[in-house]
């Protein structure tokens, strides 16, 4: 298979990915606003959240004065100066996947070009601010179409080399995004000084999309389980540990020489991240130690995915127009 063929599926699926993932979190965080009307505060510090896990609160700081929610919903949404805006996402996972026509089911080009071209007019020339009402269908739509995409992937795809590679971006995706959350909700408890056993972790959850997984296993919410369900569960499929799993099957699929120097670099890095990210013990740490451990295991998760697309020559595409 041709490098810039594997770059352009890897890509595709880590935007797709991305894409799905914010998509979600705004719509919790808008539940979350209508639901805490008339506190103003709480809801503001959760949107900072929600900027430091989908963008950058530095960058988009440097354009605007202070977090308001109808410019960050903008600049979450539409800003061509945020790679990671949902738009640019959007346009990432059609463009990637126009390239890699001949490698999917045709169904899944025709659903992800058909979704860029019927959105993309509508979006960029409407009237701002976009009702509330309005946004949350938006949102469930960019969903259900990524999430039937998905479906079409893991039904219809051959078990070959596109296959896998689309796999490794969607899990490495999957894990840096659930570590970014952790990392971002743990640094917001900190300043309020309550011990990790007796912090909130619903809000987490939401983020994760886990709260009704979670509970058929647990029954309370604190912070810390919620934090060690999200990191070691092998079961849940937005866990960190699950996700290692999958990239550890797929790294195993395309390099089926398990002496190649590529196969063992990959696995050794593999199986030292999961043996560190197995090996905490969540209820001995305070939050500071918490946070020092989320942020280096958030660095590693990078560092692996730096690692794979070096390897293989997957270079990120330049999102701006």
């Amino acid at each position: 298979m041709l490098s810039r063929v594997a770059d352009a599926l890897y890509w595709m699926a880590r935007y797709s990915e991305r894409t799905q993932t914010n998509a979600h979190i705004l719509q919790v965080q808008l539940l979350n606003m209508l639901e805490q009307s008339g506190k103003e505060h709480d809801y503001l510090d959760h949107w900072e959240a929600i900027l430091n896990i989908c963008a950058s609160k530095q960058e988009y700081l440097s354009d605007y004065t202070a977090i308001r929610v109808n410019p960050l919903i903008d600049y979450l949404l539409f800003s061509t100066k945020n790679g990671n805006a949902l738009y640019t996402t959007l346009r990432a996972v059609r463009e990637n996947a126009r390239v890699t026509r001949d490698s999917m089911p045709a169904e899944l080009w025709e659903i992800q070009n058909a979704f860029y071209l019927t959105k993309q007019q509508a979006l960029l020339t409407r009237e701002r601010p976009i009702p509330l009402i309005e946004l949350q269908a938006f949102l469930q739509d960019i969903r259900k179409t990524l999430l039937k995409a998905t479906g079409l992937i893991e039904g219809t795809m051959d078990r070959d080399l596109p296959f896998y590679f689309m796999q490794i971006g969607k899990w490495l995706e999957r894990a840096e995004k659930t570590l970014r959350m952790i990392v971002t909700i743990l640094v917001q408890h900190k300043e309020s000084a309550i011990p990790l056993v007796e912090g909130d972790g619903i809000f987490l959850l939401d983020l994760a999309a886990a709260r009704e997984s979670f509970l058929r296993k647990h029954r309370q919410m604190s912070l810390l389980a919620v934090m060690c369900y999200l990191v070691q569960d092998e079961h849940f499929p937005c866990s960190v540990m699950f996700c290692l799993q999958k990239i550890e099957e797929a790294v195993i699929a395309i390099e089926q020489d398990a002496s190649s120097e590529r196969f063992l670099t990959l696995h050794a890095t593999l199986k030292r991240y999961a043996s560190t990210m197995n090996s905490i013990n969540f209820e001995q740490l305070d939050m500071h130690e918490a946070i020092i451990i989320m942020e280096e295991r958030l660095g590693q998760c990078i560092a692996f995915g730096d690692t794979f697309s070096t390897i293989y020559y997957l270079y990120e595409p330049n999102l701006q127009p």
